[in-house]
């Protein structure tokens, strides 16, 4: 969790000078950025949406879609990170390649409220109940959520946004690697711990924490 703070100036009670400069810094050193700071999860996401659209079956794995660098969406133009576009490319090679343009197409099929569902089942949205204070829990965005907050309807573009990871959603750094191990693993997402094992003096082990399943894939 970057930038820090040197704990020792707390001891014996910390100045004014030292307190009024660590509450103004812009970079935030008084919070754990790896469980209480929220970011876009951009082309990470892309793995939730190729999970929901497979699992719903709106694709299979030969499915393909077209990428000229651009998607017509209604009035606007959503773009995609390469400009001269991916040309055809099936679900496998669009997150080879990060296409913005597949999955913006497949994101559509899906819809905000499945692509919620799985990226909450994948831990998104949830706290992953590390054993530290104050987590946070993200923003996994629903049709109801945002009728909830700004009484306004869901629109299409927003589901496009939400399918490459960028609009409302929002995830801690340890949510994503909590999900990108579950990826690695086989499927299953795991509490994350912070001890693996108590030792005495001597090395001994006095107690083991043993892995937590939370969920699966």
């Amino acid at each position: 969790s970057s930038p820090s703070f040197d704990q020792n100036d707390f001891i014996g009670g910390i100045s004014k000078k030292k307190w009024k400069a660590l509450i103004s810094d812009p970079g935030k050193p008084m919070i754990n950025k790896a469980i209480q700071a929220e970011y876009p999860p951009a082309s990470t996401y892309k793995i939730i949406t190729a999970l929901a659209a497979l699992e719903e079956k709106s694709i299979d794995v030969h499915t393909t879609e077209f990428c000229p660098g651009f998607l017509k969406y209604g009035n606007r133009i959503y773009r995609c990170w390469n400009k001269h576009g991916h040309g055809e490319l099936n679900v496998i090679d669009a997150i080879a390649q990060s296409c913005d343009v597949f999955f913006y197409q497949v994101g559509d099929k899906v819809g905000v409220d499945s692509l919620a569902q799985y990226a909450m089942g994948c831990g998104l949205g949830r706290k992953t109940g590390i054993m530290l204070g104050n987590e946070r829990r993200g923003l996994i965005p629903t049709s109801s959520w945002k009728q909830r907050r700004f009484h306004e309807s869901w629109q299409g573009g927003e589901t496009l946004s939400v399918a490459i990871g960028q609009g409302y959603d929002l995830v801690t750094p340890l949510q994503m690697a909590v999900f990108i191990a579950a990826v690695g693993n086989g499927g299953t997402l795991y509490r994350p711990r912070i001890v693996k094992t108590i030792e005495d003096s001597r090395g001994n082990v006095i107690k083991q924490i043993d892995p937590e399943i939370r969920g699966g894939l």
